[in-house]
């Protein structure tokens, strides 16, 4: 289906003029093959002298010609509806012929005529139209020029002129040579070169545009198929985890209680068991002890008798103690039959590895998609893949040596999935994109939602805990948490919220780069990035101070956060990682070998002052020591990492991921050689 042909004030009233880098008005613009186009000086500061540039935009490369930024093409197009841009606050216009004609003051200008380009007061404007030459001209109100009623007219007549021969409008289209003449290079080099006027050479072109367009639409139109089902596929996945979740706590919850009834019976056996034979060893032992008393007593009679009695005694008693010492003699008693319990468990339940449930992952053709495009986009990935591959190989072999910390001993993070979750709310209209991320709390995470426009609040299992109210019409892009308050940045404002999502202050921010990165400074400060600098503030809004890190002036830092004792960001000038000092000092850079020959995007740091960098390009987060030396990849497409935003770590050493389809990882981070 053939989309709807933009208008012209359309394309002069939205951001079609303005520079994504900048931000500012389109100045001398110069177009790259990916059809982005962006200010001269914003690309000859992309650059940075290389050879070779990559668009902000869809991250392609782009090789520059011998002239570097400057020989790029000049966007005509933007150009001519730049000219009908007015300024805003100018002053009002004067008539440019009154000088002409010896007067000394302009007057204020009331007409303009669209094929001169003149403004004119009252009376020439009378005499222009009464002039044998100027009589057909276009003169027009100046109130009305100035609302835009006669862009398209402007537009029509509209002239481009060649370079090598002033005044000289071009005119006509080389074939062969793919270039736009004057007269005079038509009647030069170009005499013998078949050439077509620019009106007959737009028309023959115009259907080669149209065709390839509406194919390119047509991609389109499965891209978004397949994406709508991609979506459906993710949906289906959570509810067919929640139900399998749920059945498995359901089974485990009746064997759970099977089991603990069946434990209660044998342990209320035991008791009994054990009840019964310690009151019948208790009763022997009685018995036992009343012998040994009176046998004893006995004994001691009889030694007594023997020992001190005179001998008519003792043969007077010889019987009657005789008598007794044969019936204690004779005494014996009957030992209890006393088995011990033993415990026989279920061979099952006493293997290795127990098991109740068993997972299967079936693999199903997505729906919406054609066979053919599934083929081709598997082959793609699978080349894109080796593409990102061979310059990762490289970039291992010509790493640069970074400072090292040699007192301290490195330890490798080691990743440990823990869950994952959707940020797709109920009331979101549409689909989400995670933007910022930051810990809440001990236990919960603090999204920023640009596409709905939200402040989300999960759990580190994922559970949604609500939101907190931004101003309307507000999209937050970077957010952190300072103390019991909020602070997010949207545009080139940062505001602060209190816990309620009431409004404390907001704060104007310079002009000069797309998106501002916050981070919180203890409870009671927040810096934020502005130009290659820091600017930090406290809770009533006051500016505390600016932080100026080394080289500022050649350096955008687009992502931010804080670690040990400063700071790291990512440097889109300068594709480096970037850490240094709450004072400005640079402790380290990581080159663009070291990140993959890849720009680098958010940033993090944990508790041991570890840095993590998100190389999008390649589907990877990597990790660095305090010092800056490489420690090697951290999160791979291995881990289901696919197009990672940003990153965070939060409480309990928990890393937590964002991709690009709202989706968020949360890790545990283990140790190596701690």
């Amino acid at each position: 289906m053939a989309a709807r042909a933009p208008s012209l004030s359309e394309a002069l009233t939205s951001g079609f003029l303005t520079c994504t880098i900048c931000l500012e008005r389109l100045r001398c613009p110069k177009i790259l093959p990916c059809l982005h186009s962006y200010c001269q000086e914003c690309l000859r500061k992309l650059a940075g002298g290389r050879k070779e540039l990559q668009c902000p935009e869809c991250r392609e490369r782009v090789a520059l010609p011998e002239g570097g930024v400057g020989a790029l093409r000049t966007n005509f197009f933007i150009n001519g509806l730049l000219d009908l841009v007015r300024p805003a606050g100018e002053a009002e216009p004067t008539c440019s012929l009154c000088p002409l004609i010896g007067q000394e003051v302009s007057r204020p200008a009331v007409s303009r005529c669209l094929d001169c380009a003149d403004d004119m007061c009252r009376d020439c404007a009378r005499g222009h139209r009464c002039s044998r030459l100027t009589h057909l001209h276009c003169v027009v109100a100046m109130e009305d020029y100035l609302s835009g009623k006669h862009d398209e007219e402007i537009r029509k007549r509209q002239e481009l002129r060649c370079k090598e021969h002033t005044g000289e409008e071009l005119r006509f289209f080389c074939t062969p040579c793919a270039a736009l003449l004057c007269r005079e290079c038509r009647l030069g080099p170009h005499l013998q070169h078949p050439c077509l006027p620019l009106a007959e050479a737009s028309q023959a072109r115009r259907p080669v545009i149209m065709e390839l367009l509406a194919g390119v639409e047509e991609t389109v139109q499965v891209i978004r198929t397949g994406r709508a089902s991609l979506e459906r596929e993710a949906a289906q996945l959570q509810v067919r985890a929640a139900s399998i979740r749920d059945a498995v706590e359901q089974a485990c919850s009746r064997v759970m209680q099977r089991l603990l009834a069946h434990q209660e019976e044998v342990l209320g056996q035991l008791a009994d068991y054990v009840e019964e034979r310690q009151k019948a060893c208790q009763a022997l032992c009685s018995d036992l002890e009343f012998q040994e008393q009176v046998a004893s007593s006995t004994v001691a009679f009889a030694q007594k008798v023997l020992g001190l009695g005179r001998e008519v005694e003792i043969v007077s008693l010889e019987q009657v103690i005789c008598e007794r010492l044969r019936h204690l003699q004779g005494f014996s008693w009957e030992p209890l039959a006393t088995r011990l319990p033993c415990l026989v468990v279920d061979a099952e339940i006493e293997g290795s590895s127990p098991r109740l449930f068993h997972l299967e992952f079936r693999e199903e053709s997505p729906a919406g998609v054609p066979e053919g495009y599934k083929e081709a986009a598997t082959k793609g990935a699978k080349k894109k893949k080796g593409k990102q591959q061979q310059p990762a190989e490289e970039a291992s072999q010509t790493t640069v040596p970074p400072l090292k910390v040699p007192e301290t001993p490195l330890l490798t993070p080691k990743p440990f999935f823990s869950c994952s979750f959707w940020v797709k709310t109920p009331s979101d209209k549409k689909r989400p994109q995670v933007t910022g991320l930051c810990p809440f709390g001990s236990g919960e995470l603090l999204v920023a939602d640009k596409q709905n426009q939200k402040l989300k609040r999960f759990s580190l299992q994922g559970e949604f805990k609500g939101t907190i109210p931004v101003p309307s019409g507000v999209a937050p892009v970077s957010v952190a948490v300072v103390g019991s308050k909020v602070a997010f940045t949207a545009e080139s404002c940062l505001y602060l919220l209190n816990g309620e999502g009431g409004l404390v202050w907001q704060k104007a921010l310079g002009q000069g780069q797309a998106s501002h990165a916050v981070v919180a400074l203890g409870g009671d400060r927040v810096a934020v990035c502005v130009a290659g600098q820091l600017e930090v503030y406290d809770l009533e809004g006051r500016l505390l101070e600016k932080i100026v890190p080394e080289g500022s002036a050649e350096r955008c830092l687009v992502f931010l956060a804080s670690r040990k004792g400063g700071f790291v960001g990512s440097d889109w000038y300068r594709r480096s990682v970037v850490l240094f000092t709450r004072t400005g000092q640079l402790v380290a850079e990581c080159s663009e070998e070291q990140l993959g020959e890849c720009q680098p995007g958010a940033v993090c740091a944990d508790a041991t002052g570890i840095i993590y960098v998100v190389l999008r390009e390649l589907n990877k987060v990597v990790a660095f020591s305090p010092g800056g030396e490489e420690l090697g990849a951290f999160l791979t497409a291995e881990n289901s990492i696919d197009r990672p935003r940003v990153v965070t770590v939060a409480g309990e050493g928990r890393f937590a991921v964002a991709l690009s389809n709202g989706t968020i990882h949360i890790f545990r981070i283990r140790y190596q050689g701690k």
